[in-house]
């Protein structure tokens, strides 16, 4: 990852998840999309605990 993305640019990627998941979560997606990998990926930018972040949200891994 060599690009550098700021805290504010973070936050309103993992904003744009979270509409995401509550719009989308009992569809299919594509494969190749890793939505908790992503979070995980904004939450270390930002300085959020990843595993306190989907607990607070009830974000449910469900394959």
């Amino acid at each position: 990852m060599s690009e550098q993305m700021t805290k504010a640019q973070a936050f309103k990627e993992l904003y744009e998840l979270l509409l995401y998941y509550s719009e989308n979560r009992d569809k299919p997606v594509d494969e190749h999309f890793d939505f908790f990998g992503s979070v995980k990926r904004y939450c270390g930018i930002i300085g959020i605990d990843y595993d306190e972040f989907v607990e607070e949200f009830d974000l449910k891994q469900e394959l």
